[in-house]
Parts: structure tokens; sequence; C-alpha cells
């Protein structure tokens, strides 16, 4: 099991795949040796330094709010019992179906000069209040608000997995619930903190939405304005990979600050924390700050996008819309097959074969996640020109256009899969590591063919984790707005494109429809989910 051996066809597929996703990045490097236009200088010499900058701030401030606010939610919700603790939590994870670029919209309809809140002060007849929302801080409140989530999760995660002796031995020396969480389980968990706070970060790096309608100069932004305003292939490609410098900065700091220590959480569930009573002041703090939280980040959102949507119902193309509906659904189900199919073929070689290879296309398939859409947008596009190119002669045979593939919906989808390939294998990987190697040893003794064994024992086994990749990979499909935008065939369209095309030309009520489209079936992806990983968890207790 620890070779090659019997395993031929699997090993075959899997570096196909691999090949697949290596392949745009290879061709991204060799582009960095192209000559160097007049634009790049003058983005060096004055634009840079403003790129780095901006993107530096709204990534460690984002990442500092969201890393504390997200960690005291979800310590206080896993460590004290509150009445309808379940429910609290899953509102808390709702805000996570609201991009944070449709998010921007809102806030930014309600905070601009004669927005909601202006008209509602003089309604009132006070005096206006006047916040510049389309700033700096207004994106760091914004993404604070619609990413803290991913913190929320993973380390409420790891804390329901405390065992009691930690907490019993504590209290036996002495120590208050303060210390115990300042001295012990803070430490403990620095990876999960971490781990959710760099997730925060990475799609701080990945937006485009939110920073493009706060008019904030990051790299998105000028990745985007650079190939597509000025036609400048070049100049794109070194800012692109001037930004995955700093995806490898952000990645290995995350790698320093977990540190070498590993703790052993296996036995957690023998014996579990039992949730005690909070005192009133601590009720009080977690309530104030709990319902604050999620007035900005879900009912405030979801009232102001209901209104809007009510005045666009005599304006809005039901038909377009339908149409529109149809399209996201249709390529978010291929993307999320796609994605599932590839991570079913590297999880089970990377399980079976146990060699430096198969660890090392494990290592290849995730980096899609943490590479930003905009640098994958220009790998993408570059690989299929190529590729377009190489093939000028098949094209001409089967009398097709010089430019098949570029511009087409299969180079979306191939786009798509390849960001959004880390978060379907993750979860099946992690199905395989829990299912172990026993079971299919026993179907091969018993002469059955590996096929045999994975139709018939692998699968019925990894549901719950292919459930899981399944609704998280389309929740991102559906929201996903960079490499839609950039790589979408001419007049194809999304639910995420449709709201940032009429947002941007000011039908901020159309926008609303579709937003509101996006994340009913977000949160509703995600209720079940919730629900799927509860299921998980009792069959395993």
């Amino acid at each position: 099991m620890k070779t090659l051996k019997g395993h031929g066809p699997l090993f075959l597929i899997s570096t196909i795949i691999v090949l697949l996703i290596l392949l745009p990045t290879f061709t991204l490097i060799g582009e960095l040796f192209s000559p160097i236009g007049e634009n790049w200088h003058h983005i060096k010499e004055f634009l840079l330094k403003e790129y780095i900058l901006n993107t530096l701030i709204l990534v460690l401030m984002t990442g500092l709010i969201t890393g504390v606010i997200g960690t005291y939610l979800s310590w206080m919700l896993s460590h004290y019992d509150f009445k309808h603790n379940k429910l609290l939590y899953i509102i808390l994870f709702l805000p996570m179906a609201i991009p944070p670029y449709i998010a921007g919209y809102v806030y930014g309809g309600i905070f601009n000069y004669g927005g909601t809140l202006e008209r509602l002060f003089m309604k009132w007849e006070l005096a206006p209040i006047r916040l510049d929302i389309l700033s700096i801080p207004g994106a760091i409140f914004v993404f604070s608000i619609f990413l803290m989530p991913y913190v929320i999760l993973v380390t409420k995660s790891f804390f329901q997995r405390l065992p009691a002796s930690y907490f019993e031995s504590s209290s036996l020396l002495g120590k208050s619930a303060s210390q115990t969480f300042m001295k012990i389980i803070l430490p403990l968990s620095r990876g999960a903190i971490i781990g959710g706070v760099v997730l925060v970060m990475l799609e701080v790096l990945n937006d485009y939405g939110l920073v493009k309608y706060f008019g904030i100069p990051t790299f998105s932004t000028a990745i985007y304005t650079t190939w597509f305003g000025l036609g400048d292939v070049s100049s794109a490609i070194r800012l692109a990979s001037i930004l995955m410098v700093l995806v490898i900065v952000i990645l290995s700091s995350e790698h320093a600050l977990r540190g070498r220590k590993r703790i052993s959480l296996a036995r957690a569930n023998a014996k579990s924390y039992i949730r005690k009573k909070p005192s009133k002041l601590s009720k009080h703090i977690f309530f104030l700050i709990y319902i604050l939280y999620v007035l900005a980040g879900l009912i405030i959102p979801l009232m102001q996008l209901t209104s809007w949507a009510m005045m666009a119902l005599d304006t809005v193309n039901v038909e377009g819309l339908i149409e529109t509906f149809k399209d996201t659904v249709l390529m978010a189900s291929i993307v999320t097959v796609l994605v599932l199919v590839c991570g079913l073929i590297i999880g089970n070689f990377n399980r079976l074969v146990k060699t430096k290879i198969s660890k090392a296309y494990a290592r290849v398939v995730v980096i899609g996640y943490s590479i930003p859409a905009s640098i994958i947008a220009v790998a993408v596009m570059i690989f299929f020109i190529s590729f377009d190119r190489n093939l000028g002669w098949l094209y001409d045979l089967l009398s097709l256009k010089s430019n098949f593939l570029m511009g087409s919906l299969i180079m979306l989808i191939f786009a798509l899969t390849l960001r959004f390939m880390a978060i379907g294998f993750n979860s099946i990987e992690s199905g395989f590591n829990k299912m172990g190697n026993k079971y299919y040893e026993a179907s091969i003794l018993l002469g059955k063919s590996g096929l045999q064994t994975f139709f018939k024992v692998d699968f019925p086994l990894l549901k719950p984790a292919l459930l899981s990749a399944m609704i998280l990979t389309f929740v991102d499909v559906l929201k996903e707005l960079p490499l839609t935008l950039i790589l979408r065939p001419f007049n194809y369209d999304t639910l995420a494109t449709k709201v940032f095309v009429y947002a941007g030309d000011e039908m901020i009520h159309e926008a609303s429809v579709y937003a509101l489209m996006i994340i009913g079936l977000s949160a509703t992806a995600l209720i079940i989910m919730q629900y799927i990983l509860k299921e998980r968890r009792n069959a395993e207790n």
C-alpha cells in the first residue's frame, strides 16, 4: 500500500489533474520574463506603494478585529450555557451568506449622501449624521462583520472538542475562569485562531467588488484596471506576482506562528466539558456584542435589501432574472461536481499510496484557495491564450474560431474548479482520514476490485463529508465575483455579476433583487450544512 504498484490508473489520473492545476501557474511565471512596458515604470514609481499600503491595512486590521471578536463570541457560546445556544450559533453563522461586496452596497446606500440614514433624520427633523463609509475604515468594518464567521466556525469547532480535564485541573490549581482562558485555553487554541484569521486575510486579498465600489486602490483593483483598462498584460502579471509574494508571506507567517507544538484532542469526546451558567455581567456584555453583530451583519442588510427589492418589483426583468438564476445554479453545479470528482481521486490516491508523490499532490490541490482570484484569472487567461495559439491547426481542421477556448464558459469553469478545489478536497480528505483503510483492505481480501470497493464501501461512508464539501463549494462558487467578472464569456452573467453591474450603474434597487437570491440560496445551503455536521457529530459520539 506504500508504493504505486496496483494503483497505476489512479496515479495517472491524479497526475493529469495536478498538471492541469500547475500549468497556469507555470505559464504566469514564464510571462514574468516578457519585456517591461512604460506603464510598469509609472505604477512602480507612483502607485505601487499605495497598493501595498492599502492592501496591508485592510488585511491586518480585518484579521485583528475578526480574530479578537470572533474568538470571544465562539468561546462564550462554547463555554457558557445560554438559552437556545444552538440557535444563537446558527444566527451568528448566517452573515457568511452575505458576500462583502453586497454588504458594501448596502452600507454605502445607508450612509451615503441622500441615503437611508439621512432620509430618516430628515423625516424626524434632526440634523443628519454623515459617515464616510466609502473609505478604508468603512471597508474594514464591512470585511470584519461579514468575514467573522470564518473565525467563529474554526475556533468553535476547536473549543467544542476540549476535554473537561483541562478546566478541572485548572480549577483545582485555584485559577479563575478568565485565568484559565488566558493562560491555558488561548495558547492551546492559537493554531485554530490563526487558521481562521488567515482564511479571513485571504478573503480580503481575494475581494474585488467591495474595494472597487468603495474606490480603494488595492492589488485586486490594480490588476483588473491594468489588464482591461490599459491593456497591459505585462504590468498586470507583475502586480499579480507581488500579490503572490504577499500571500506566501501570510501563509509562512501562519506556519511560524502556529509553531511545532501539536495537541491531541482525540479523546475529548470521552468526557466533554459541561457548559456553565455565565455571570450577569458576562451575560450582558456578551448579548450586547452579539446583538450589535447580528444587527450589523444580518438584520440591517436584509431589511435594507428587502426594502430596495420591493421598490424594484415593477422594473425588474423577471425572465432575465430566471435565466440568470438558472445559469448561475448550472455553473455552480458543474464546478461542484468537478471539484468533488477531482477531490475524490486525489484524496483516494493520497490515502492508498503513502509516498512523497501523493503528499505533494495533496499539497498542490489546496494551493488554489490560497491564491487570490485576480492572480488565478491572469494565469488562466494567459494559459488559454497559449493553448488556443498552439491548437490553431486543430481549430482550422474542425472549422472552429481561432480563440475557441479563450473567453468561453470552459475557461471560467476551469478557473473556478482550480480556485475551489481545496474546499472539496479538505472535506473529503478529512472523511478518508476518519474512515481509515481497514474497510478497504477487508473488501480487497474478499475479492472485490478497487473500483467495486470504492462504490460499495468507501462512497457510503464518505457521504457526510461529500455533502459538506458539495454545499461549501456550491456556496462559494455562487458568491464568487472576481473570477466570474474577469473570465465570463460575452453576454454571460451570474447573480453575482448582475449585482456588481447594477450597483456600478447606480441601480441599487435592481441589484438588491439578485443579491437577495444569492443570500437566500447561500443561507439555505449553510443551514443544511450545519444540520449535516450536527448529525455527523452525533453519529461519532
